[in-house]
C-alpha cells in the first residue's frame, strides 16, 4: 500500500518510487508529440521548441502551446496513473516556465510562464489521486546538453561559452525559486522530490565545473530552509554521462543529505546492446544494470533511475531528432561521422508499428521491462518510467499507456509475475 501523502513515504526503506514521467507535455519533444513538428517542410529547420516559436511566433506558439498543455495530458492520466499501480510522476518543466533572470533569456522566442500553470493543475490532480510529484528542471538557459529536449538543439551553453557562468547562475536562480516554492506547507507533501537538472552533458564540460555548480546548488537549497532540513525536498542530481563509479565518495561524505544520484538506463544509445539476442537483452537489467546500480547505492549514496523504456532499439519517429536517421539501421550521423549499421540486415522498416506486436514479442516486452523495474527496486529507491504516452501511440516502445493497455506493461506495478 502507498503511504497516504499526510503519512511518510519511506524513501530508501520499505516504500519504492514507482513512477511515470510526464514527458513532452510542459517540454516539447518531437518524437513524443510530432504532429506540432509535422506542420512543417523539412526547409522550416523547426526541430525543437526554440525553433517551433520562434517560426510560429509569440501569439500562434501560445495558442498552440495552450491547447497542447490542455489536451495532452488532463486529469483522467493522473487517475489513472494511480489504477496503475504507480504512485509517482515525475514532471519535466522548462526553464521558461520561471522568471527570466538573465539578458539571454529575454532574448529567447519560448512562451514564459504558461506552462507553470498548468504544473500546478498537474500537482493539484496528482494530490487529489494520492500521487507524488518530482518537479524537475528538464532545461537550463543555453542548453545544458545541446539536444531538442534542452529547448534547443545545438551548442552548450550551459558552464561553456560566452555566457556559460551566466547561464549557470541563471539556472541556480531558477531552481532555488522552484525549490522555495515546492517547499511551502501548501506544496511540500505533495511535492517530496526535486530534479535539480535533467541531463547535462558533463562528458563535454569541464567536470570540475559543474561538480562545484552541483555544490553550490545543493548548498544553496538546503540554505532555503535553514531551521529544519526536512522540510525541504529530496534533491536528485543526474550523472551527468560520466558513469556512476564517477560518483564514488561525491554525495556519501556525510556532508551532503537527503540527495539522490539520477541515472537514466537505455540499451538503445549502446551498438553493443542493440545487437544482443533478445533474451540477452530480456535479462541484461539483471545481468548488467543490477550491479552497477548496487555498487553505486554502496558507494555513491542513494541512487534512483530517472529515465528507462522498453526500446531496444532507436527506431523510433523523430527519437534522434527531426529529420535524422537511427543507429539501428547507420541512417545517423554523430560528430559528422555515419555510424555503422548494427547489422548488414537491420532496418526499421514496420518495427514501431504495435497493431503486428505478436504475442512473443510481447511477453518479450514484459519480461524486459518487469526485470527493469525489479532490478531497479533492488538497488536502488525506486524508477520512473519514460514516459507515460506519445501522441497517438505513435512510439509504442516508450508508452507506458499504451503497454499497460496491450499488455507489455503490468496491469499493477506493483505486483509482477517476473523478476530477475
Amino acid at each position: 500500500m502507498t503511504p497516504a501523502l499526510s503519512e511518510k513515504f519511506d524513501y530508501g526503506g520499505k516504500d519504492k518510487i514507482r513512477g511515470v514521467n510526464l514527458g513532452g507535455w510542459l517540454v516539447i519533444e518531437p518524437f513524443i508529440t510530432p504532429g506540432l513538428f509535422d506542420q512543417f517542410e523539412p526547409s522550416d529547420h523547426v526541430v525543437d521548441e526554440w525553433t517551433l516559436c520562434e517560426k510560429l511566433g509569440p501569439t500562434e506558439a501560445k495558442r498552440q502551446l495552450e491547447h497542447h498543455y490542455e489536451t495532452f495530458i488532463t486529469e483522467k492520466d493522473f487517475k489513472k496513473i494511480a489504477e496503475m499501480g504507480l504512485n509517482h510522476v515525475r514532471i519535466p518543466v522548462g526553464h521558461w516556465a520561471v522568471k527570466k533572470t538573465n539578458q539571454q533569456q529575454q532574448d529567447e522566442p519560448f512562451v514564459p510562464h504558461l506552462s507553470f500553470r498548468y504544473l500546478l493543475r498537474g500537482i493539484q490532480w496528482a494530490r487529489k489521486y494520492g500521487l507524488r510529484v518530482m518537479v524537475e528542471l528538464h532545461t537550463a538557459p543555453g542548453s545544458q546538453n545541446g539536444w531538442n529536449h534542452s529547448g534547443r538543439m545545438g551548442a552548450v551553453g550551459f558552464l561553456n561559452g560566452t555566457h556559460g557562468h551566466e547561464n549557470a547562475a541563471a539556472t541556480l536562480e531558477i531552481v532555488k525559486e522552484l525549490v522555495s516554492f515546492f517547499s511551502q506547507p501548501e506544496w511540500a507533501p505533495v511535492t517530496p522530490l526535486f530534479g535539480v537538472l535533467n541531463e547535462p552533458a558533463i562528458f563535454r564540460l569541464d567536470k570540475n565545473k559543474v561538480k562545484s555548480w552541483y555544490q553550490e546548488s545543493y548548498s544553496a537549497l538546503r540554505n532555503i530552509e535553514k531551521d529544519d532540513k526536512s522540510k525541504g525536498p529530496l534533491l536528485t542530481y543526474h550523472e551527468g554521462f560520466l558513469g556512476l563509479g564517477a560518483w564514488d565518495g561525491f554525495f556519501n561524505d556525510n556532508k551532503h543529505d537527503h540527495v539522490i544520484l539520477e541515472t537514466h538506463t537505455y540499451l538503445i544509445f549502446d551498438q553493443g546492446l542493440v545487437s544482443m539476442p533478445r533474451n540477452e537483452q530480456a535479462n541484461f537489467p539483471c545481468t548488467g544494470w543490477l550491479n552497477d546500480l548496487r555498487k553505486a547505492s554502496k558507494n555513491a549514496g542513494p541512487t534512483m533511475v530517472g529515465e528507462f523504456s522498453v526500446a531496444t532499439n532507436d527506431c523510433g519517429k523523430y527519437l534522434n531528432g527531426v529529420g535524422l536517421g537511427a543507429r539501428y539501421e547507420g541512417t545517423l550521423e554523430v560528430d559528422g561521422k555515419k555510424l555503422p549499421a548494427v547489422c548488414q540486415d537491420c532496418k526499421c522498416g514496420d518495427k514501431e508499428d504495435w497493431t503486428k506486436f505478436d504475442d512473443d514479442y510481447k511477453q518479450f516486452l514484459m519480461s524486459f521491462v518487469s526485470r527493469q523495474m525489479f532490478a531497479f527496486e533492488s538497488s536502488t529507491y525506486g524508477w520512473f518510467f519514460w514516459t507515460y504516452k506519445t501522441e497517438k501511440h505513435v512510439n509504442p516502445h516508450w508508452d507506458y499507456l499504451l503497454g499497460y493497455e496491450q499488455n507489455w506493461i503490468p496491469k499493477d506495478a506493483s505486483k509482477r509475475d517476473i523478476s530477475c
